[in-house]
């Protein structure tokens, strides 16, 4: 590979991956808040729920950011906490999100 298609690899998680990153932030932000306001509709989440949230959001939030330091370690985290996410909730292995939103950009970590 050229010095310039391993950049534009770089660069490409890099941005695909900040744009995830800050998605998924307001999103466990604004879900966050509304818990603690009391705005949120139901029980809670159930120990199923908690899990999923933890390999989700969380593995992607803190996998992606460490991308940024080291994209090896970052781009695994990632990467595991997908496989991991769908191992749990297979019904969302067709679900486009989860690639987009950290799949797409740990693998091009992966790839750098």
């Amino acid at each position: 590979m050229s010095l310039k298609s391993i950049r534009i690899i770089l660069w490409s998680a890099r941005i695909w991956g900040g744009l995830g990153l800050a998605f998924l932030i307001f999103m466990v932000g604004a879900h966050l808040v509304g818990a603690i306001s009391g705005e949120a509709q139901g029980p809670g989440m159930r120990p199923g729920e908690m899990l999923s949230f933890a390999l989700f959001p969380v593995s992607f939030i803190i996998g992606l950011s460490l991308a940024f330091k080291w994209p090896g370690i970052g781009g695994i985290i990632t990467v595991v906490g997908m496989i991991s996410f769908l191992i749990d909730r297979p019904d969302l292995i067709f679900d486009s999100m989860v690639y987009v939103y950290g799949g797409g950009p740990g693998f091009l970590f992966l790839v750098y």
